[in-house]
C-alpha cells in the first residue's frame, strides 16, 4: 500500500529498475533490503558519504498496517510546529530534520504530472552537495504558480530552481534557518550529517529487544549519534 501513497508515486517505475537483481537473488534477498541498499548506492554514486549497510530486513508482503503509518508532511506545510512534530515522530530533531529534507532535495525535480510542482531545486540535480542550502539561504524566492495544476511554489528570481513553502519554511523558522546556514558554509558537515541521519533513519526499525537495535551490533559497531543544534 505504501507504494501508492502520493508522496510514492511512480515508485513502481523505480521497483521494475530493481526487479531484475530482486529475481536474480530471489528469496535470499528481500525488497526492504534491496531498496534500502539502492538507496544508499544512490546517494554515494551523487557524491555522499560511504554508509555501512545493515541487512537482514524481511518484506511485509500484505502490507497489514500500513495504515497507521505516517505518510509524511506535506509540500504544503507552513506550521514550524506542525514539521518539527512530524519530524519527531520518526525520532528526528530538527537539525536532522532539515539535513534530511534538505538532502532529499539536493537530488532530482519536481514533476507536475506526479505532484503538482515544477522544476528543480538545485543546479546540478544528479550531486549531492550543500548547493541547495546555499540557494534556499541567498537566493531571492518570489512565489510562482504551476500553470498546469494551479499550486503555488516559489522560484527564484532570474533563474530555473524552485522551492516548496515546505523549504521555505526551513528558511523562515529561526531555529531551523540557523542550521540552514550552518550547512550553506560547510558542504563537509552536511555530508557527514546528512549519511548519519540517513543510515540511522534507515535502521530505526531493525529492534532488538525494548531499546536496542541490531545495527549497532553489526561488526561491532558504534550506535549511530543523535544530533543536537
Amino acid at each position: 500500500p505504501q507504494k501508492d501513497w502520493p508522496a510514492n508515486a511512480d515508485l513502481d517505475k523505480t521497483l521494475q529498475v530493481l526487479k531484475p537483481i530482486k529475481d536474480q537473488f530471489g528469496e535470499g534477498l528481500s525488497w526492504a533490503d534491496l531498496i534500502v541498499l539502492a538507496g544508499n548506492t544512490a546517494i554515494e554514486d551523487a557524491g555522499g558519504r560511504p554508509m555501512k549497510f545493515c541487512g537482514g530486513r524481511s518484506d511485509a508482503l500484505d502490507g497489514a498496517g500500513s495504515e497507521f503509518l505516517n505518510q509524511g508532511v506535506s509540500a504544503d506545510v507552513t506550521d514550524a510546529d506542525v514539521l518539527k512534530n512530524a519530524m519527531s515522530i520518526l525520532g528526528l530533531g530538527p537539525r536532522e530534520a532539515v539535513v534530511l529534507i534538505g538532502g532529499g532535495h539536493s537530488l532530482g525535480q519536481m514533476h507536475p504530472s506526479r505532484s503538482g510542482y515544477e522544476g528543480a531545486w538545485t543546479a546540478n540535480p544528479t550531486k549531492l552537495d550543500n548547493s541547495y542550502f546555499q540557494g534556499l539561504a541567498l537566493e531571492q524566492w518570489e512565489e510562482h504558480k504551476v500553470a498546469s495544476s494551479g499550486k503555488t511554489q516559489y522560484k527564484a528570481k532570474g533563474k530555473d530552481l524552485y522551492m516548496l513553502k515546505l523549504d521555505m519554511l526551513m528558511r523562515m523558522d529561526p531555529e531551523m534557518s540557523t542550521v540552514v546556514q550552518d550547512y550553506a558554509v560547510d558542504n563537509s558537515r552536511f555530508l557527514d550529517d546528512f549519511a548519519s541521519v540517513w543510515t540511522r533513519l534507515m535502521n530505526a526499525d531493525r529492534f532488538d529487544g525494548p531499546v536496542g537495535n541490531v545495527c549497532d551490533k553489526q561488526d561491532g559497531a558504534a550506535p549511530v549519534p543523535e544530533m543536537v543544534i
